[in-house]
């Protein structure tokens, strides 16, 4: 009864002091308690990550979370408490609006949108249900299941977001067949996006990882002396939580071995049964029938004979996919530089090598590129249909717009999580500042790579990005270790990767990251869900980053020791903690509820 009446008083209240605004300028002076770079900051990211556990409602969770992030900034613009409440809708609106707004946001939107179509378009030719029975022949059980998934990832290693919405729908039917929990797909395929595509010489990330370090460099005075690049190369085999993140998933795999919450979902689906979008437990057929996705159809599809050819109304569009993602991020890397005037990097793309290549897909627009890609490849598919006839322009049509359908929780979800990071930038509450400037002091000098990684770890988590935290930490951390160890390259190296490796684990577990939303969205997995058998193994690792990494090389331990010592840690403890779980559980459904 009294949360009824909390809610219906909260209902009323709002709309009423949002109309009442404008009619009062009473307002209180702006006060440090309530400025921007506080304390107070910090509460909007935790207010949506403690009440997600809680209500396991995420779209209600952010919500509360934007919207007490704009109660703080009108407080902080001097709003009376009353009259805050109405500003509050007025400035979550207006960021809504503008993050949308905003062409690399809205560049993701289109992409995630185009690829959705694409996948629609495969599932009506039968394509993807094809691939995935040629694939079932080499992924017999759940550690094959487990082990293509994964191979998938290192293969398509360009972009993150592009690598778990190709994965996803091609993998789920052999990992729902296999009886691997829907969970454990998501996990997979988000240890293998940022990760793999943050250390990869050829990626959308490398020109934004490099601009960061090149600017550390400069900061630290150092930048005539080392190169930008040579220190990301450099840096990648201490790049601890991505390599070890890629080889716990390796041996999970392998060894059948799980631990926490995910040992729990993994038992769920040897008995038969997985949970889905919805958190509604389902069987196994109902899953592979597509009953639970919204895109797929077809009942018992993986039961049918499958030939070759049908298996390329996929692999011909999605190679179409790939290769053009390839030739736009050309176009558009070689546009940028071209209009930017820098004679330095004008002059190194003339030729037609690896380096000019790194450069020109550095400088590409990721997101633009991709939906022109996909857009590109969803043309074919639709053509392939119609004059193969596996589906009429009608049933294209349709199949196309089911597969953007089914992403709407998605953009609402990463329209909610952009939001409240804008809300929290240090345009606005300024929450990173707060964090580095609390964090920052009293730094000993073997620590400093290990405090690094964690404050990266902290701010990204918080904050649900790592290119943002990468901007605000490799700034500060160069210079920092520059100053504290003068002329130790290897020593300066460890805390540029501590940088780089720690934003990607912070993301990587947090609740309001885009790849974390995609990762659950594309596996057809809760996203609480995900969240929650995800965390404990990037906590598992990290601690080993920590113990076997950062602090070992911080003490001047060599990398070339440290890192294989870190594996084999990484695969003995989990021999240790986790238990090994067989390939199947016969279970009826009563047993499970």
């Amino acid at each position: 009864m009294i949360k009824k009446v909390v809610f219906v008083a909260i209902c009323l209240l709002v709309p009423l002091a949002w109309i009442l605004a404008p009619l009062t300028s009473a307002t209180f002076p702006e006060s440090s308690f309530w400025a921007p770079n506080g304390i107070w900051s910090i509460a909007p990211p935790i207010i949506a990550v403690l009440l997600a556990f809680a209500t396991r409602n995420v779209v209600v969770s952010l919500l509360v979370g934007v919207f007490s992030a704009g109660y703080l900034l009108a407080l902080g613009g001097g709003a009376a408490p009353v009259i805050a409440i109405g500003r509050s809708f007025e400035i979550a609106s207006q960021t809504m609006l503008d993050v949308v707004a905003k062409p690399g946001n809205a560049g993701i939107l289109l992409q995630c949108g185009a690829i959705g179509g694409l996948v629609g378009l495969l599932a009506a030719s039968g394509g993807v249900r094809a691939v995935a029975e040629q694939c079932v022949k080499l992924a017999r059980g759940p550690i094959g299941a487990q082990l293509v998934s994964w191979l998938l990832g290192l293969f398509v290693f360009f972009d993150d977001y592009a690598n778990v919405q190709i994965r996803g729908p091609i993998v789920r039917p052999i990992t729902d067949r296999a009886r691997v929990s829907r969970e454990k797909l998501a996990f997979i395929l988000d240890a293998t996006a940022a990760p793999i595509a943050g250390i990869a010489l050829i990626s959308t990330w490398i020109g934004t990882e490099v601009a960061y370090l090149d600017s550390g460099l400069t900061d630290a005075g150092l930048s005539g002396n080392i190169s930008a690049y040579g220190l990301f190369v450099s840096s990648i085999p201490y790049r601890f939580y991505n390599l070890l993140m890629l080889a716990f998933v390796f041996f999970s795999a392998v060894t059948l071995r799980d631990f926490g919450p995910m040992r729990k979902a993994e038992i769920l689906a040897r008995k038969g049964f997985l949970r889905d979008m919805n958190s509604e437990v389902i069987s196994i057929d109902d899953a592979l029938s597509g009953a639970s996705d919204g895109v797929e159809s077809g009942a018992k599809s993986l039961k049918k004979k499958s030939t070759l050819g049908t298996s390329l109304f996929a692999i011909v569009p999605l190679l179409v996919l790939i290769v053009s993602a390839f030739a736009f991020f050309y176009a558009s890397g070689r546009t940028a530089i071209m209009a930017g005037g820098d004679a330095e990097k004008i002059a190194t793309i003339q030729e037609l090598n690896a380096t000019s290549i790194r450069e020109i897909l550095g400088a590409a627009d990721a997101a633009v590129s991709i939906f022109r890609a996909a857009l590109l490849a969803g043309i074919v598919a639709f053509g392939m249909n119609v004059v193969f006839r596996k589906t009429t322009v009608s049933g294209s049509v349709n199949a196309w717009l089911a597969g953007v359908k089914s992403l709407c929780f998605t953009f609402v979800i990463l329209i909610l999580a952009w939001t409240l990071s804008t809300c929290i930038n240090k345009d606005h509450l300024g929450t990173a500042q707060f964090l580095v400037g609390a964090l920052s002091e009293g730094t000993p000098t073997f620590l400093l790579p290990t405090l690094i990684f964690v404050f990266a770890a902290v701010i990204s988590f918080a904050t649900g990005t790592s290119y943002g935290t990468m901007a605000i930490v490799t700034p500060l951390a160069i210079p920092f270790a520059n100053a504290l160890m003068p002329g130790d390259y290897p020593y300066l190296i460890a805390c540029a990767a501590a940088v780089l490796t720690g934003a990607i684990f912070g993301d990587h577990g947090s609740p309001i990251s885009d790849t974390t939303i995609l990762s659950a969205t594309s596996a057809r997995c809760g996203m609480l869900e995900h969240v929650e058998t995800q965390l404990p193994y990037g906590l598992f690792v990290a601690g080993i980053a920590i113990l076997f990494g950062f602090l070992p090389v911080g003490f001047g331990v060599s990398i070339w020791v440290v890192l294989p010592v870190a594996i084999a840690t990484t695969c003995l403890s989990l021999r240790i903690f986790g238990k090994k779980i067989p390939a199947k559980i016969e279970a009826d459904k009563e047993e499970i509820a």
